[in-house]
C-alpha cells in the first residue's frame, strides 16, 4: 500500500509484535504523518502504521516504552520530557490525570475527575424545584443555536453556571470600585454562587444530596475545562441542550497542539457525541490540519447514513467552507466497536504510538 510516496507495510508482523515485552525501551521516529492522526513510524529499521498523538510531527524520535498489546495492536507509551529543575518529582504513577491537568494530589479532586467523564449533568430529577427551574431555562435550545450566534450562547451559559467563577475572584480587585460591585453582583447571578450559599445557610436542606451532587458536577466541568499541562492540549465538555422540550446531553473532547496559552484550531481534534431521537447516539470524531477538515460519523445504524449525508453534505461543505475549512473527506463507522473514540471522550488520550496490525 502507498501513502503520500512511502511504501507502509498493511501489517505488522506478528513476530516482530510478540517479541516486544511491556516496559521494554524503544527508539521511536515519525516517517510519515496524516492529517486524521495516523501514520508511519520506523522502529529497528521497521516501518508500522501507527496512530500518533495531535502534536507529533514527521521527523520528531522520541524513546517509548512498551505498554498494552492485543493480536491487532501495541501500545507504545512516549516518555514524558525531562523535567525542568525544581520540578516535583512525588507524584504517583497511579495520578496521571491529576498531573495532567496541573492539579495537587487530593483524593477529593482525584474523584470529581474520575467520576465526571462517563456521567451526565442531570438537573431532571428536581425540576419542580424553583431553583432548576431557572436553570433549565437557562439551558441553550438546540434549534436556536444559529450560525451567528451559537458559540456565544455556549459560552454563555458555561459562564452562568460558574465555569470561570474562581478566575473571576482572583481578578476581581484589579477592577476599580464601580468595576468590582458590578463584577460582584454578576458572579451572584452565576449558579455555583447560588449553590454555595445554599450550602453555607444553615437553615437550608440539600434534599438528597441533589445540591451537593451538582455543585461537585459544576467542579469537575472546571477542572476538565483546563486544558492541562502537557505538550497537547486537552479538554473536556458536558452540556445539556434542549431539543422539543427535553433535555438532550452533549459529550465533546478537543486535543490540540498549543497556540501560545490558546488551543490551536488549525491542528486539533474535535469528537463530539450527542443523543438524538432517530439514529440514537451519534458520534463525529474530527480531525483539522491547517484548513483541511476530515471526520467519521459513528453510528449503530450505519445503512441508514449514506443517503442521509448525499441530502446534507453539499450544505455542510459550503457552511465549512465560510469557516475558512475544505471538508476533504467524510467516513462512516460503527460506534458500538470504536472504542478509541469512546475513550477519548472519557479522557484517555492516545499516548505516543498506538500500532495497528
Amino acid at each position: 500500500m502507498e501513502v503520500g510516496g512511502i511504501l507502509a507495510p498493511g501489517t505488522i508482523n506478528g513476530t516482530l509484535l510478540n517479541q516486544w515485552r511491556p516496559g521494554e525501551r524503544l527508539l521511536v521516529e515519525v516517517v510519515h504523518k496524516t492529517a486524521e492522526g495516523k501514520g508511519i513510524v520506523r522502529i529497528n529499521g521497521q516501518d508500522l502504521l501507527a496512530l500518533l498523538e495531535t502534536s507529533t510531527q514527521v521527523g520528531d524520535k522520541f524513546w517509548v516504552k512498551v505498554g498494552n498489546s492485543s493480536q491487532e495492536s501495541l501500545l507504545l507509551i512516549r516518555e514524558p520530557l525531562p523535567e525542568k529543575q525544581g520540578d516535583v518529582h512525588l507524584v504517583p504513577q497511579q495520578f496521571p490525570q491529576l498531573t495532567e491537568r496541573g492539579l495537587p494530589i487530593n483524593q477529593e479532586i482525584l474523584t470529581l475527575i474520575k467520576t465526571f467523564p462517563s456521567g451526565a449533568m442531570d438537573i431532571q430529577e428536581t425540576m419542580s424545584d424553583e431553583f432548576m427551574l431557572n436553570l433549565r431555562k437557562s439551558i441553550p435550545e438546540w434549534g436556536g443555536l444559529s450560525e451567528e450566534n451559537g458559540a456565544e450562547e455556549l459560552v454563555e451559559f458555561l459562564r452562568k453556571l460558574g465555569i470561570n467563577y474562581e478566575h473571576r475572584l482572583a481578578q476581581i480587585q484589579k477592577l476599580d470600585p464601580q468595576a468590582k460591585e458590578a463584577e460582584k453582583d454578576s458572579l451572584k447571578d452565576t449558579y455555583k454562587y447560588k449553590l454555595l450559599e445554599a450550602l453555607q445557610n444553615k437553615e437550608a436542606h440539600d434534599h438528597d444530596g441533589q445540591s451537593t451532587h451538582l455543585l461537585q458536577k459544576i467542579t469537575a466541568q472546571q477542572l476538565w475545562f483546563k486544558t492541562g499541562t502537557l505538550d497537547n492540549a486537552f479538554m473536556l465538555l458536558h452540556l445539556p441542550l434542549l431539543n422539543q422540550e427535553q433535555l438532550v446531553p452533549v459529550h465533546i473532547a478537543i486535543e490540540s497542539s498549543r497556540k501560545g496559552s490558546k488551543m490551536n484550531e488549525k491542528h486539533c481534534r474535535i469528537a463530539i457525541q450527542i443523543e438524538t431521537q432517530q439514529l440514537g447516539d451519534v458520534g463525529i470524531d474530527a480531525y483539522f490540519n491547517q484548513d483541511s477538515l476530515f471526520f467519521r460519523i459513528l453510528t449503530r445504524y450505519t445503512q441508514v447514513l449514506p443517503q442521509l449525508l448525499e441530502m446534507v453534505m453539499p450544505q455542510t461543505r459550503v457552511k465549512f467552507s465560510k469557516l475558512g475549512f475544505k471538508l476533504e473527506n467524510v467516513e462512516i463507522g460503527d460506534l458500538e466497536i470504536n472504542l478509541e473514540f469512546q475513550n477519548f471522550l472519557k479522557g484517555s488520550r492516545r499516548s505516543g504510538v498506538d500500532i495497528q496490525r
